[in-house]
């Protein structure tokens, strides 16, 4: 994400109805679990879809939710299943998703390969059996608080990759964020993981070297590539969190529309509007 970009996406914040965060995530966990889905887990997928609200990638976030929805009534996913190890080496990991909810399947995959990391330096997981899901950047970000170098590939040649920063927040890529055809890897990517799967792998910063020059090559990379599509940026995404924190997120008909129909038809109230922001928000 350019830093023009970010600018006008937080221009937008003022001109929509907007919705606090918890406010959202109780509403999204109470219409999970009324399906059948575990409370915990109805609330980690409700967590992982407001996290690109938070980012300002409200496409990808909880607008999303009436389509995995659809995805859980129809059983064509198992929200209950947390997968299932088949196989493991000192740094390696097989994981079968048995369809389980993507997002939660590709989370559990990213802890045990930042726990194979922090072991033996390098962790991998291969992970098969598992649905179509959206962008893996926010998997990819939580890795990267390790400190890890965390990079997830699949399905096909897409790709999302994050490292920590002297910012604070990691720096993010995802070629599902970009509209540039360029950001999408080459084919050969397809054979690290299985037709429909995915790879995850996290390497130990602190087994490269130190945490300091390690913040100081990932800085001097940020400076040429600030405007480089698929970016999610430390510092806009920072404003993007405060506002989101501190005014709710904005949601247009088109999103809270569908989300309220799914309300009502699951008894479930619908989230009130925020108050309004203070002056110079």
């Amino acid at each position: 994400m350019s830093k023009a970009q970010g600018a006008e996406g937080l221009g937008r914040v003022t001109e929509l109805p907007r919705y606090r965060l918890d406010d959202l995530r109780r509403f999204a966990t109470a219409m999970g679990t009324a399906l059948g889905v575990p409370p915990s887990r109805a609330a980690e997928l409700a967590s992982h879809l407001l996290w690109f609200d938070a980012a300002g990638l409200a496409a990808f976030g909880i607008a999303t939710l009436p389509a995995w929805l659809e995805r859980i009534e129809a059983r064509s996913v198992e929200p209950a299943v947390a997968g299932r190890v088949t196989a493991e080496r000192t740094s390696l990991v097989v994981l079968d998703g048995q369809n389980g909810l993507p997002p939660l399947i590709l989370a559990r995959a990213s802890e045990l390969a930042v726990e194979k990391a922090r072991d033996a330096g390098v962790g991998l997981v291969r992970v098969a059996n598992l649905g179509p899901t959206g962008p893996a950047a926010v998997v990819a970000a939580e890795m990267a608080v390790g400190p890890v170098a965390a990079a997830i590939l699949g399905p096909g040649p897409s790709w999302s990759c994050a490292f920590p920063s002297a910012e604070g927040l990691p720096a993010v890529f995802d070629s599902a964020l970009g509209s540039d055809p360029d950001l999408m890897m080459a084919p050969w990517i397809a054979a690290m993981a299985p037709e429909g799967g995915w790879l995850v792998a996290a390497v130990a910063v602190a087994a490269l070297e130190s945490l300091a020059s390690f913040h100081e090559r990932v800085g001097a990379t940020l400076d040429a590539v600030r405007e480089w599509p698929g970016g999610l940026l430390p510092g806009p995404w920072e404003a993007h969190r405060r506002i989101a924190r501190e005014a709710g997120v904005p949601l247009a008909a088109e999103a809270i529309d569908p989300l309220t129909r799914w309300g009502d038809r699951l008894g479930v109230e619908p989230p009130p509007r925020a108050a309004a922001p203070p002056p110079g928000s």
